[in-house]
């Protein structure tokens, strides 16, 4: 068994060192109760990319959009000399614990949706691009590749991930299912109507364990933002209701819910996943092994 731990919380937005204690705090105390695993939302250092949609960011060449962009670049991560990526790795391999969650990795001038693992041993097992972007995500976020679609061992449990809507992507999932995925990561930027029905269904899919885990983010989340650096901030503050509310829920490989939702507040929930339970499931059942007969469709 492993006890996996999903921790929504919300960014300090277009912050990604104070974003990081923020969310290092939260790890700490997730180990403190059991947790093996913690995951955490779809780029959630620095932030899920709001603005783009109520701010008009398909305007081209507009110098706003542009701005915005270049502070959120720089927020961005780059894997190979970030200090918070040395920090990550630390902490990982004191604790003795997995991390997969969200950031937005840069590389060159553009930015990805990064899904990174990072193992007990303090080193980094997997970035996982986005796929495709979703909508107005593509005016941020560059196309990613296939390099990251694998799984990783957790106490010889195979764990894989995908972020957001590539959630949706048949092949991606099977491409997860074919390398013997138990318990499966799905990161979002935080919405409860995303994670509800995708959660249960991903799980009676693989008959797998499925933790849906999202981020938070609400108006009072701009307020320490300059508006010289990000001309959106009265519009993002404006708003009666949060942007983005959670929905952070484990369901188990029955496709029954053990822990959330976590609506419109920050927590951790944590379930035990005993992957026994998966393959109980799969004895009558099994889209990775004897129902899916490869026989007939890899032929052309």
């Amino acid at each position: 068994m492993i006890r996996v731990a999903s921790i929504q919380i919300s960014p300090v937005f277009l912050n990604a060192q104070k974003t990081w204690e923020k969310l290092s705090e939260k790890i700490i105390e997730a180990k403190s109760n059991g947790a093996d695993l913690v995951t955490w939302g779809e780029t959630l250092i620095p932030g899920y990319p709001q603005w783009v949609s109520p701010s008009g960011g398909a305007k081209f060449n507009d110098p706003q959009q542009k701005k915005v962009y270049a502070k959120y670049w720089q927020e961005a991560i780059k894997l190979t000399n970030s200090s918070i990526i040395q920090k990550m790795k630390a902490l990982a391999k004191k604790l003795d614990i997995m991390f997969m969650g969200g950031i937005a990795e840069k590389d060159g001038g553009s930015i990805y949706c990064c899904l990174l693992t990072i193992g007990q041993d303090g080193e980094i097992k997997g970035r996982h691009r986005k796929l495709k972007p979703t909508y107005e995500e593509r005016l941020v976020w560059a196309d990613g590749d296939r390099l990251g679609l694998k799984t990783h061992d957790l106490k010889n449990i195979k764990v894989g991930g995908l972020n957001c809507w590539e959630n949706w992507l048949p092949l991606a999932r099977v491409a997860l299912h074919l390398q013997e995925e138990i318990l499966h990561i799905a990161v979002w930027p935080g919405s409860s109507g995303l994670t509800e029905d995708i959660t249960r269904f991903i799980a009676l899919e693989g008959r797998s364990w499925v933790v849906s885990t999202s981020g938070l983010l609400r108006p009072i989340d701009f307020a320490h933002l300059d508006e010289s650096e990000f001309p959106m901030k009265n519009m993002m503050e404006s708003r009666s209701r949060s942007w983005q509310n959670g929905g952070s829920v484990i369901v188990d490989p029955k496709g029954d819910v053990v822990a959330g939702p976590l609506i419109d507040e920050e927590g951790i929930i944590y379930a035990d996943v005993d992957p026994l339970l998966a393959i109980q499931e799969r004895q009558n059942f099994d889209i990775s092994g004897h129902y899916s007969r490869f026989d007939l469709f890899n032929k052309p």
